[in-house]
């Protein structure tokens, strides 16, 4: 198939995936030697080499609508409300078969650093552990497998100057080795339509405000993927969405009755890059 060209995020390692730059330059710390940590950081989420993408995707299209370019934010999030056409935005399809570019999602970046992904009018980007000073707010239509056409990105600046700063949230301090367990579904379930996968974490601290921030050693989410957590894009390709909370609301939607895939929670940093060595589980369940 005849596609167009775009950098893939590799979604890593804020600038780590690059700075999520809270302006801040920082990297990862190092980690005490019996705590896994994150692999090493690439430069850019989108410093891959050049990736094809299914025809049509120049057609999927996002506008930032607010706030404006320049925009001072004294709060201590922001939120980008942002348009889309030319696709299907929705987030039921995020990590399955991208078979043409007729559905996706958007992705949100802070100074080149992925936050989140997302299927709604508005998308909240947490302040924490960012500087203040001016950021780049980037919105990026996304397929399925989370390739960005990057060629239809839209970026604002926002001047961050907080009325009263968020405390930093720094390394934490205990030993133990993070772990996860997926908890349900059990293995050989079957699932069907809309179903819940709760995890089990410990020695870890979730925290969705810092996705997209410098590493902050013992913090980050998880990821739930289907059938693979490796690959392009630091194994993102097949997945479902991100997590700081015990429970995921997932769906078989795009999946086939019959089919049988495997689940598989993973820890990663905040960059998004998966704690190395990886510390995940996995079930295997059946589509109904």
């Amino acid at each position: 198939m005849s596609r167009l060209s775009i950098r893939h995020a590799a979604i890593g390692a804020v600038v780590v995936l690059a700075a999520v730059a809270c302006g801040s330059g920082s990297s990862n710390k190092t980690a005490a030697p019996s705590r896994p940590r994150a692999s090493a950081p690439s430069q850019t989420p989108t410093s891959a080499a050049a990736m094809p993408l299914p025809p049509g995707a120049e057609n999927m299209k996002v506008a930032i609508t607010s706030p404006a370019d320049g925009t001072k934010v004294t709060d201590n999030a922001v939120t980008v409300r942002v348009s889309t056409s030319g696709y299907d935005d929705t987030c039921d399809l995020a990590g399955k078969p991208v078979l043409n570019a007729t559905s996706g999602h958007y992705h949100v970046l802070i100074d080149k650093s992925l936050v989140n992904m997302y299927c709604t009018p508005e998308a909240t980007v947490s302040m924490q552990n960012v500087k203040p000073g001016t950021h780049k707010l980037t919105v990026v239509p996304t397929l399925n497998d989370h390739a960005e056409v990057e060629e239809n990105a839209q970026s604002i600046t926002i001047d961050y100057e907080p009325t009263n700063p968020l405390p930093a949230i720094t390394d934490a301090t205990e030993t133990g080795t993070p772990s996860i367990k997926i908890l349900s579904p059990k293995p050989g379930d079957v699932v069907s339509g809309a179903f819940d996968v709760t995890v089990q974490i410990t020695s870890f601290h979730p925290d969705c405000d810092l996705m997209g921030k410098p590493g902050v050693v013992g913090y980050g989410h998880w990821h739930l993927n289907a059938d693979s957590s490796t690959g392009p894009m630091q194994g993102m390709g097949t997945m479902f969405g991100m997590s700081c909370a015990n429970v995921f609301h997932a769906t078989t939607t795009g999946f086939k009755s019959g089919e049988t895939h495997s689940l598989i929670a993973l820890l990663t940093d905040n960059s998004h890059a998966p704690l190395s060595p990886p510390i995940e589980d996995k079930v295997d369940v059946k589509i109904g």
